[in-house]
């Protein structure tokens, strides 16, 4: 066993790393449940909170929006900086009224050299920057295990 995992780590010791060329030679890797962006329905969000608050990187904080929002009186909604964001999608995960979601817009379509333009205000979370890929209804699907026949 020790011998057999010795072998396996020189052998790979031993290879050239790998590194993929994005976005020169390769298009990116996705996948259909792929946490990018995020996109808020200013229709649904009640200000709440619970996205603030569930946050490990503490990248979404709360602020005042001009309009009128009937189911949101004080009319604050999440703004989020992408330069702290994770993307672990436990503020889509939390949201009582299903008001986020996330994209496939990852990597360098969210890259900028202007670090003023990572904080997302909520008007700019409301236009998608891709396809919705993560949504509260992917967290209430049961785990299903390999051998169960559909």
């Amino acid at each position: 066993m020790v011998v057999s995992t010795l072998l396996k780590s020189l052998k790979y010791l031993a290879q050239k790393p790998y590194t993929r060329l994005v976005p020169d030679r390769d298009k990116p890797f996705k996948t259909s449940t792929l946490r990018g962006a995020h996109v808020l329905d200013m229709s649904k969000c009640t200000g709440c909170s619970m996205c603030q608050q569930v946050c490990p990187a503490a990248c979404i904080d709360m602020v005042s929006v001009e309009g009128k929002y009937p189911q949101n009186p004080k009319s604050r909604f999440p703004r989020i900086d992408h330069s702290k964001c994770t993307f672990c999608a436990l503020c889509v995960e939390y949201c009582p009224f299903n008001a986020l979601s996330m994209t496939s817009a990852t990597g360098f379509e969210l890259f900028t050299v202007d670090k003023s333009k990572t904080f997302k205000q909520p008007f700019d979370l409301v236009k998608p920057l891709g396809e919705s890929t993560v949504s509260k209804e992917d967290f209430r699907k049961p785990y299903s295990s390999e051998g169960e026949s559909k």
